[in-house]
């Protein structure tokens, strides 16, 4: 009777452990604003071949390829 008792105790916080680990697994993180906005800070500026950008009303900027109308822009 024992013996019994001990293996469905032991199954049964095998169970539950991995019960456990599904749903922390599962789990989502989420970034708050400020992470964001440090990705999104980060990821400008990767092109370099147009760190600041085109604006209109230029003689040119290659960007992506030519853009004959805009102009790089200047920090």
């Amino acid at each position: 009777m024992k013996k019994i008792l001990f293996t469905t105790f032991a199954v049964a916080v095998i169970a539950v452990a991995a019960g456990l680990n599904v749903m922390q697994g599962r789990s989502e993180t989420a970034l708050s604003d400020v992470a964001l906005a440090n990705v999104e800070a980060l990821a400008n500026g990767e092109n370099p071949n147009c760190p600041n950008g085109c604006l209109a009303d230029g003689n040119g900027c290659d960007c992506n390829g030519w853009w004959p109308c805009y102009r790089e822009d200047s920090w």
